[in-house]
């Protein structure tokens, strides 16, 4: 199932979204991170308003989602939640999200009429407006404050972050009053149960309806002055006061659905260990800065000192500068009051560019007393006023340039983080996309009851040789049933007693008896003959669970017999695999049969049942390639011929060999036999049965 976190989920780290969310493919929508994917988790730094959230609706098939509110954090001052939950809400009717679940801090039931309350039941009524109207399964489960030190906004982190800052920090809560936080383990903890048991509350009048609303409880028991003695211990200087907050009024719990239903409870107290806390906290956001860190830092701070050591400076430079040149014709040529002041312009912007010309512009006016020009002359005279205005306007204009550098550098720089962010944000949504089209395709093709399972399963069964279409059938049946415990006997002779063992799974090959009395699977050829699946419903013991035949001219011929399987494959849909799968094998083993028929001349040497060499040499092989799977065993005895004729030879295995047994006569001129599930301790008992016939009999490996 895909799902998605969004809202306050900061709190959830990897390993509880991997409890919570067992086994999902997970989005999570965070701000506060950088987009990157662990395993099934991907993460997005995309807010809930933005037109790129939308496209994750369009690029994933979500069917769950869950909102963490913001006020799941203790006195978070971020505003808007009630757009972002209608927006989620409506993004998930239009997608059709089956499951919605938003988790809201218990504040929103506390028994006091005030605007937060007023807000709470917005949020409420909006999920239930979605719930009766689109027919959303929605859940409220309204929680505790969580409590994290890896999430940085979290109540306690800002507590912390206030108090190293040497900052007064007021609690509004009472030394005796518990403080109900929750770990984010035991909310994942509870939301796992709440999937595993997922059942939607509905109303007699509207059986469509799914509305819920479900109450956690922390059982916490640390108070507000413990954790503030634990704080005081970390850092002894802190100025902490505790106080009564202003308007505040009983929470109201309703039925314990939690406990009853979903059989869960708060396993910890989250404030017990609040040392724990501070020590996370402070190897979090504390590291020991770098030494390049710390150069660049002082660096910083020098930089805003230097500017009026910059502007003193370069004022006393130009006034001796002014002095030293009064007596050279090539110095005067140059304005250094109106260079410096453009320096500074540019270095620094128009405001210090203005101060500076203010400066040179009371220097001028000095310069000009101290050569005898009269301060009422001065301002009197319009072409004086030149130089001032001159100062001014390229103070400002020097300014500007400086300025419209400066925006145009910081506008490309944020074209080109936006289009940057773009960029990433697409290539994952496409990477994504490719990945599930290939997950899709893959697990449409290897799906155990897909088309593309089933076209697999027909090819591996389509030839005209039953041997080998034996041998493939246990793969075959072993990867599509999932089971190691399966077994073929085959039945050939209307009046047998007995049915061969002629393949089984690899495990099963020690167990299994290589004949089984019929008599004692009467009951079993009685539904078999039926054509329905036998089922051992009285727990019988050596009988397999599952027998599925295969019948050619009204009789059984071939027993499929599954012997352990789990018990969630006890099931119908387990049953209609089976017939499938017995259906299959029947179409292709009863073609087969009736090609060996069609070409009997060409196989059986004419009025006897001995093969040919050629076809005793690919029964061999096949054989071979068996016994190498593990599926069989045999063991292949050349006896010597002794001038007997093939018709003498063939009256005298009559009695004497097994009807899955197979004779042919090699290249040679010695008959060859195929003793099939003959292994180690039996291969002595057939040479003997031969050897007391008069025959010479060894066994060998190769056909000659």
């Amino acid at each position: 199932m895909d799902t998605l976190l969004v809202g306050n989920t900061s709190y959830f780290r990897k390993d509880e979204i991997s409890v919570a969310c067992h086994g999902d493919m997970v989005v999570v929508c965070d701000c506060t991170r950088d987009a990157n994917k662990e395993g099934s988790i991907t993460w997005f730094d995309q807010p809930v308003m933005s037109a790129k959230f939308r496209r994750l609706f369009d690029t994933y098939g979500f069917e769950r989602v869950m909102f963490f509110s913001r006020t799941l954090t203790r006195d978070s001052n971020e505003v808007g939640e009630i757009e972002e939950l209608r927006r989620v809400l409506s993004l998930s009717q239009k997608h059709h999200v089956k499951q919605f679940i938003y988790i809201v801090s218990d504040e929103a039931l506390v028994d006091v009429d005030n605007s937060d309350s007023i807000i709470f039941d917005s949020t409420e009524n909006i999920c239930r407006y979605y719930a009766e109207t689109y027919h959303i399964d929605v859940k409220i489960i309204y929680s505790p404050y969580l409590l994290s030190a890896f999430n940085r906004e979290d109540y306690w982190c800002r507590i912390l972050h206030s108090v190293e800052n040497k900052e007064k920090v007021e609690i509004k809560s009472l030394e005796d009053e518990v403080a109900y936080f929750l770990k984010p383990a035991d909310l994942a903890d509870f939301l796992t149960r709440l999937y595993a048991d997922w059942e939607p509350e509905t109303k007699e009048s509207d059986k469509e309806i799914s509305f819920e609303k479900i109450y956690l409880k922390s059982g916490a028991r640390t108070t507000y002055g413990e954790i503030k003695n634990k704080i005081l211990e970390a850092y002894p200087h802190a100025d902490i006061t505790l106080s009564k907050s202003g308007i505040k009024g009983k929470i109201v719990h309703g039925e314990n659905k939690a406990r009853e239903i979903y059989g869960w409870f708060a396993h910890h107290d989250a404030c017990w260990d609040f040392e724990t806390y501070i020590a996370q906290f402070q190897a979090l956001y504390h590291q020991k800065p770098t030494l390049s860190e710390r150069i660049r830092k002082r660096f910083r701070r020098w930089g805003k000192i230097m500017v009026p050591i910059e502007i003193i400076g370069g004022a006393a430079f130009v006034e001796a500068y002014n002095y030293m040149s009064n007596g050279s014709v090539q110095f005067k040529v140059i304005d250094v009051r109106l260079m410096f002041v453009m320096i500074m312009a540019l270095m620094y912007g128009t405001r210090i560019g203005s101060l500076v010309a203010i400066i040179e512009i009371i220097s001028l006016i000095v310069a000009y007393q101290l050569s005898g020009t009269n301060a009422l002359l001065l301002f009197y005279d319009p072409s004086n006023w030149v130089a001032f205005i001159l100062l001014l306007v390229a103070a400002a204009f020097c300014g500007y340039i400086k300025q419209k550098r400066e925006e145009d550098i910081l506008f490309v720089k944020e074209e080109s983080e936006t289009v940057k962010s773009e960029n990433v944000f697409i290539n994952k949504l496409y990477q994504e996309a490719m990945n599930y089209k290939n997950q899709y395709k893959a697990d449409l093709i290897g799906s155990r009851d897909g088309f593309g399972r089933i076209f697999d399963v027909v090819k591996r069964l389509s030839t005209t040789v039953p041997e080998e279409i034996f041998a493939e059938s246990i793969p075959v049946m072993e990867d599509v049933l999932n089971n190691k415990s399966i077994a073929i006997y085959t039945i050939n002779d209307p009046n047998a007693r007995f049915a061969r063992l002629n393949v089984c799974s690899e495990q099963m090959g020690r167990v299994l008896k290589k004949s089984i009395n019929l008599d004692d699977y009467k009951e079993v050829l009685d539904t078999l003959s039926e054509n329905d699946i036998w089922f051992n419903n009285n727990v019988l013991e050596e009988y397999p669970t599952y027998v599925a035949g295969i019948k050619s001219e009204g009789m059984v011929t071939v027993l499929i017999m599954i012997y352990q399987v789990e018990y969630l494959q006890i099931s119908t849909y387990y049953s209609n695999l089976i017939r499938i799968l017995a259906g299959l094998m029947e179409n292709f083993i009863l073609k087969a049969w009736d090609y060996q028929k069609a070409v009997v001349a060409e196989t059986y040497v004419e009025g006897t049942g001995i093969t040919k060499t050629e076809y005793f040499k690919q029964q061999f092989e096949i054989q071979k390639e068996m016994m190498n799977n593990r599926l069989t065993s045999f063991r292949l005895i050349k006896i010597q011929r002794e001038d007997r004729s093939l018709e003498e030879i063939d009256e005298m295995f009559q009695s004497k060999i097994r009807n899955n047994d197979l004779v042919g006569i090699g290249n040679d001129g010695n008959i060859y036999l195929l003793a099939a599930q003959v292994d180690k301790t039996s291969e002595g008992i057939v040479l003997k049965r031969f050897r007391d016939m008069g025959l010479k009999c060894d066994i060998v490996h190769n056909v000659v």
